[in-house]
C-alpha cells in the first residue's frame, strides 16, 4: 500500500491507495496538521510508500514528510510523482464516484464545477499514476 499526496499550502489531499491502485481511503486534511494525520492513518493503514505530487507546494511539504519518516518509520520510502492535469483529471474523478442530484442531473458534466475540493481525488490519481510507472505502464 502507498499513501499518496496531494500538496497544498492550506490543505493537502490524501488517499491510501492498494499496490492494484484501487482506493482504501482518502480525506482532505489541513496542511499544518498533515504530521499528525500521518501517524493517525498509518496506525489504521500501514502502508509501505509515500508518494507526493511534484507540483510547488512540494517544496514546503517534502520536509515535513521525510522527517515524518526518519522520525517514525524509517524503513518507508519517499518518492515524488509527477502531477501535470491531476485537478481536472480529479474534476472528472469525483463526478465519477459521486453522484449528482438535484438540478446537477439536468446540467451537463462540461459545464460543471465539482462543489467542495477534490484534492483527496487528485491524491489518488497520483498513487495511481505512481504505481504505473513503477509497472512500466503510461499513466
Amino acid at each position: 500500500m502507498i499513501f499518496a499526496i496531494d500538496p497544498g499550502s492550506e490543505k493537502t489531499g490524501t488517499a491510501v491507495v492498494n499496490d492494484d491502485g484501487s482506493l482504501v481511503t482518502k480525506a482532505i486534511v489541513p496542511t499544518p496538521q498533515l504530521g499528525d494525520y500521518l501517524s493517525r492513518i498509518y496506525a489504521a493503514h500501514p502502508f509501505t510508500q509515500v508518494v507526493m505530487g511534484d507540483g510547488t507546494n512540494h517544496k514546503k511539504l517534502q520536509p515535513l514528510v521525510e522527517d515524518w519518516i526518519a522520525a517514525h518509520h524509517p524503513e518507508l520510502t519517499f518518492a515524488l510523482t509527477d502531477e501535470k492535469f491531476t485537478t481536472v483529471e480529479g474534476r472528472k474523478l469525483y463526478f465519477k464516484y459521486t453522484p449528482r442530484r438535484g438540478w446537477r442531473r439536468f446540467v451537463p458534466l462540461s459545464l460543471q464545477y465539482p462543489p467542495e475540493p477534490v484534492d483527496d481525488f487528485v491524491a489518488w490519481i497520483i498513487g495511481r499514476r505512481y504505481l504505473a510507472k513503477q509497472r512500466g505502464e503510461k499513466a
